[in-house]
């Protein structure tokens, strides 16, 4: 291994940032494989390291270890699909990427943060939301193709349409939002058609409403705060599937069923008595309800999403998750685990759970952080 290689390597960043500086050190190298078959075997001392300070040789040392431990995780399986995400620092401009989550390679899509992929990722859809006074509120919903950029719906909502918009599997033009009267009033969860622009399901608004996520057909899984369990076919019946009880006295704020249709995570909140959240964490399910068992242990869960092949969950690790009645300001990372997990405590010394890289604009590497968007095909 050149000399320039393990400089590039020990420069004291990441063990993530580290295998970007490789890449650009080590022309022809691939960050998610070892050195070609063939070439001489890596002398960690041979006689030109005698010349280098010690500590360099303990830093290229350790450098080495993390490249072959990072290399050695992304053999066993490379995380499929694109993460989106409208992460930004000062090397990252403001905006919506779609990011390779095995490579960090990453593609800005928008300047607008809200961008939110179908599961194809053939389009996505951006709100831009404006408070008309007496008038009432109003959002605006903008739908453009990926590859061109052209504009195919553009549309204007009453009322205040929130984050984490959930396009229909099915690719229709079929939308799960949360929706409130305005900003300031309490939500629910609604299936908004855009083509016939009407409501195809509707919930009430309440400070603790239900969960409810697509399944794989166009249906929906939905969970109540009771415990109840129930399929929704939009414009069929509600089919009730069981009824469980919520552990520790915790109510769902989300839910998410997995691609293959098999299970579902529950994020589970605490409240305090004033109906603040005093944490908030993920649990697994079969989507019938049964073997529900914890799925993190960190009480700062504030998003998740399933990987397509349904095998990884990524979620976002959130301090602000913890409010009190004042704010809920915090900092925020994204984490991703394997979906047999259990008590994922999502620190760097658990091992139970990692970052995921991000390559900037400016060549460098860094990590994904939040807001996170969607993991998508």
């Amino acid at each position: 291994m050149p000399d320039d290689c393990l400089d590039a390597l020990s420069s004291g960043t990441s063990c993530a940032a580290s295998l970007g500086i490789w890449n650009r050190a080590c022309p022809g190298s691939n960050r998610a494989d070892p050195p070609a078959t063939g070439e001489p075997p890596i002398r960690l001392f041979h006689r030109n390291s005698l010349r280098l300070p010690f500590p360099k040789t303990l830093a290229r040392i350790a450098a080495l270890a993390c490249w072959a431990g990072m290399t050695a995780a992304q053999a066993a399986g490379a995380l499929p699909g694109t993460l989106w995400h409208a992460y930004s620092d000062l090397n990252n401009p403001e905006g919506t990427f779609a990011t390779n989550p095995g490579t960090g390679q990453s593609r800005w899509l928008t300047a607008d943060p809200s961008g939110t992929p179908w599961p194809d990722g053939s389009r996505y859809l951006t709100r831009d939301y404006t408070s008309q006074g007496s008038g009432g509120d109003v959002t605006r919903l903008v739908v453009r193709r990926i590859s061109d950029q052209a504009v195919l719906m553009d549309q204007a909502v009453d009322g205040y349409i929130g984050d984490h918009v959930r396009p229909s599997p099915r690719g229709g033009n079929q939308i799960l939002v949360m929706w409130g009267e305005s900003i300031l009033e309490p939500r629910g969860p609604v299936v908004y058609d855009l083509d016939s622009r009407r409501l195809l399901y509707v919930t009430r608004p309440s400070r603790t409403p239900d969960a409810l996520s697509w399944l794989p057909d166009g249906s929906l899984l939905r969970v109540q705060p009771s415990g109840q369990i129930s399929r929704v076919v939009l414009g069929g019946a509600e089919q009730p599937v069981a009824a469980v009880r919520w552990p520790e006295g915790r109510v769902p704020q989300a839910l998410h069923v997995s691609p293959d249709g098999s299970k579902a995570l529950v994020q589970l909140a605490a409240l305090r008595d004033t109906g603040s959240v005093s944490g908030a964490d993920l649990w697994m399910m079969n989507v019938d309800g049964s073997n529900l068992r914890r799925f993190t242990k960190n009480d700062l869960v504030a998003q998740a999403f399933w990987s397509p092949d349904s095998k990884h969950v990524a979620f976002v690790k959130d301090t602000g998750v913890s409010c009190s009645d004042a704010t809920c300001r915090g900092s925020c990372a994204l984490w991703v685990a394997e979906a047999t997990a259990a008590d994922v405590v999502a620190v760097k010394a658990s091992g139970d759970a990692q970052r995921i890289p991000l390559r900037r604009p400016n060549g460098s590497m860094t990590t994904v952080g939040c807001p996170a968007i969607a993991w998508t095909r």
